[in-house]
């Protein structure tokens, strides 16, 4: 299946050329998806070093992603639809970018992580909450989650500089 010719009609929208060629509103659509970045990956991290032990290790698990949690989706949804507006503003250059089809193929696998997470790993964590070191799986859901975003983020400034 051959999108080019959808994204190249998307490309030449009004709207797309107006969130691409005005400099204003990509600017501050670019900003906030920065911010929402900051504030979902973020906190993100936090979940992911008491995952694997390296910080909050006075505090349970379940503790730590019950607080965190709900900043981390916030932050997730503002990123997300910057993101889909970025996305718009440029279609035709993400798509021809091996380091956009990179950043979407991370974001799916990110995705697969946080349900595996939630599916197979938070329910045990409370019979380990108190446990400086968690069980194997818990420590390797936070070292994926922080291989793939850091992957998502340096795509994301490969697509902006290159």
């Amino acid at each position: 299946m051959h999108l080019l010719p959808f994204v190249q009609w998307l490309n030449e929208t009004p709207w797309s050329v107006f969130l691409r060629e005005n400099d204003w509103t990509f600017a501050l659509i670019e900003t906030v998806h920065i911010l929402g970045l900051g504030l979902s990956v973020g906190t993100i991290l936090w979940v992911d070093f008491r995952l694997v032990g390296l910080t909050m290790t006075r505090y349970s698990a379940s503790e730590v992603i019950n607080q965190i949690e709900p900043w981390a989706i916030k932050g997730f949804i503002v990123m997300f639809v910057s993101g889909l507006l970025l996305l718009f503003a440029e279609p035709e250059k993400c798509y021809t970018r091996t380091s956009f089809r990179l950043k979407a193929l991370l974001l799916i696998l990110a995705g697969f992580n946080i349900l595996y997470f939630n599916k197979r790993v938070r329910s045990t964590l409370r019979e380990h909450d108190q446990d400086v070191i968690l069980p194997w799986r818990a420590q390797a859901v936070g070292y994926l989650s922080m291989g793939l975003w850091l992957g998502i983020i340096i795509c994301g400034r490969w697509m902006a500089y290159f």
